[in-house]
């Protein structure tokens, strides 16, 4: 009886731990080894990447080298870890739990949204540096609302549905590489000037490991707010900067907001065209809190769905004593 079920690891009750935790008990370091890591890949950069004179080819390929050297390094090591622990299933969840994070960046929204609200725009500018890699000395309320929903909604796809699913595919050891991958491919990011070749490489590992969670993520939100919509917004912006599943969760975004999303943004003064998606009003402060409440929404729908494979599983082995 329900035979599959006894196959179930571990992870999903450990996914379920790290769920919560990162919901309620929130650590002030929660990311620090992480912004360790980002601070050695500044300067890696710096010493193998010193300008943009070189050929794009040598560019790429000392990017490609940087990026296997910065990934599959701390994973052996990590790795070796594994080899002498007598407790592995204890570094699983710890590592689950540190590369998801906290909810930082959704406090850093809401404060933008308040400031916006007191039409304190210079104010909210400057409280969004961290959520925004894009120019902002020239957006206004709306342009800053609008980017800070899609960093928001871009955000929780990939550093918690994400990384969920990378745990649940190869425990520990795979969302450690996913998470380091996503590390390296933001601090080396390609849409800015001085990275747009060493990037590279890091850029594309990083889209098609984002691409699960991109896609998860949007379905949760289409099932939350209508698929039809979504599907709509998504058919209708046809192809262009933005890849599919980016394009599929902005289209969701927009649709469950009641918004207009996407179209261009200035990284470096560089002007980059991407799709509009929606046909409703501009975003403005109120829309950065509404999109905070379907994320949390979006979080609240993992628990149920991790607590329902725990409460499965606890009740198939009841069934079979």
């Amino acid at each position: 009886m329900m035979s599959w079920l006894a196959a179930v690891p571990a992870w999903p009750a450990m996914a379920l731990l790290a769920l919560l935790l990162s919901r309620l008990l929130v650590l002030p370091g929660a990311r620090a080894p992480f912004s360790a890591f980002a601070v050695i890949l500044q300067r890696l950069a710096k010493k193998v990447h010193p300008d943009i004179k070189r050929s794009n080819f040598q560019q790429q390929l000392s990017g490609t080298l940087a990026l296997l050297l910065v990934v599959l390094v701390p994973l052996a090591i990590v790795y070796g870890v594994y080899l002498v622990s007598e407790l592995p299933l204890v570094l699983d969840a710890i590592m689950l739990y540190f590369c998801l994070g906290s909810r930082r960046c959704l406090q850093q929204g809401a404060t933008v949204a308040v400031s916006l609200q007191r039409h304190q725009l210079t104010l909210a500018k400057e409280q969004a540096a961290t959520l925004l890699l894009r120019d902002r000395a020239n957006l206004s309320a709306m342009g800053l609302s609008k980017a800070c929903i899609e960093s928001l909604l871009q955000q929780q796809a990939a550093n918690q549905v994400a990384s969920l699913c990378w745990f649940l595919a190869g425990g520990g050891l795979l969302v450690l590489a996913y998470t380091l991958l996503q590390t390296a491919a933001r601090q080396w990011n390609s849409k800015l000037p001085h990275y747009r070749y060493f990037g590279r490489t890091a850029a594309y590992c990083y889209q098609l490991a984002l691409a699960p969670g991109l896609i998860i993520s949007a379905l949760l939100l289409a099932i939350q707010t209508g698929i039809i919509g979504a599907w709509r917004y998504f058919r209708l912006a046809g192809p262009g900067y933005l890849h599919r599943p980016a394009r599929l969760l902005l289209a969701a975004g927009a649709s469950g907001l009641g918004v207009k999303l996407g179209g261009p943004a200035y990284y470096a003064a560089n002007k980059i065209l991407r799709q509009r998606l929606g046909a409703g009003l501009e975003p403005s402060d109120r829309d950065i809190l509404r999109a905070i409440m379907l994320i949390n929404a979006q979080q609240t729908a993992l628990i149920i769905l991790f607590s329902s494979m725990l409460a499965l599983y606890i009740a198939s082995i009841l069934l079979l004593t």
